[in-house]
């Protein structure tokens, strides 16, 4: 279950949000906006995390990154045999 909290709630009840982080998860908003996402941590959750840092690099840069593939599938084909 996750619940919409403020970053002022956050602040009033972090001991009460670190005792039920096991049962659901946070995503904390600022000015109606969501900033964070809190959830549970696991050993071995290190992989998924850099996963989904990996996905949130590539959604923030999303236009640069069409920009850059696009300007390179346009240059046509290379000429790198392997």
């Amino acid at each position: 279950m996750t619940s919409i909290i403020t970053t002022t709630e956050v602040q009033q009840r972090i001991g009460t949000i670190s005792t039920a982080i096991a049962d659901k998860s946070y995503i904390v908003t600022n000015h109606g906006k969501g900033r964070i996402v809190m959830l549970p941590y696991f050993d071995g959750c290190d992989d998924t995390i850099s996963d989904y840092l990996e996905d949130f690099a590539m959604n923030k840069n999303a236009e640069k990154l069409q920009r850059r593939y696009q300007q390179s599938a346009k240059s046509g084909l290379s000429s790198l045999v392997i």
